[in-house]
């Protein structure tokens, strides 16, 4: 899946999360990418320079062109970053700190689990990396030429849309206690 496509899904992740978290829009965005940017940074350069690409960033076509990818270290990154233990490991600890930590945590999770359906062929994801098991999904749209990722940013976009206009109504208990507080003119700090 596209990183435009992950990064509206935090952000709907970060709509739908209690208005208290601090900048809650940005973490899910951003815990949402995160996954891919080992592939922004190590894989796609990397790929690019080996395909011979004038600015050395590869294209989808790369991936098929040069399997070989599989056996550098900086895929083997990619793996671990898309890895469900890895997420165990490092954010479910986390887990009981705060509601912020909470939504980080799902955000970077909802990566991961869209990837799963969305890698096929050699370049499956393996779930429990390091443990050699790789999960073959159904489609690739990482492959997908500029039109088809195009409307899958453009749905994202306006499920985000959705999501926000819908927000405005409906609350969390928290908020319902702010809302409630601040139309009878009482101080919410005192109430909650």
């Amino acid at each position: 899946m596209d990183t435009a496509t992950h990064a509206l899904i935090g952000l709907m992740l970060g709509e739908m999360a209690p208005e208290d978290i601090k900048h809650r829009r940005k973490i899910g965005l951003g815990f949402a990418m995160l996954p891919d940017i080992t592939n922004v940074l190590f894989v796609h350069p990397y790929l690019g320079w080996l395909a011979g690409r004038d600015i050395p960033f590869a294209l989808g076509i790369d991936f098929i062109n040069h399997p070989e990818i599989i056996d550098h270290w900086t895929y083997h990154v990619w793996l671990l970053s898309h890895s469900l233990l890895f997420w165990a490991i490092v954010f479910l600890p986390m887990w009981r700190k705060s509601r912020t930590a909470k939504l980080a945590a799902v955000a970077y999770v909802s990566h991961v689990l869209a990837d799963i359906p969305s890698h096929s062929g050699v370049y499956g994801l393996e779930p429990f990396y390091p443990i050699p098991f790789v999960f073959d999904g159904w489609f690739d749209p990482w492959l997908w030429g500029p039109g088809p990722i195009a409307a899958s940013i453009f749905v994202s976009a306006v499920l985000y849309l959705a999501v926000w206009r819908v927000r405005k109504s409906v609350l969390w208990p928290s908020e319902q206690t702010d809302q409630t507080a601040a139309q009878t003119g009482i101080d919410a700090t005192v109430v909650g």
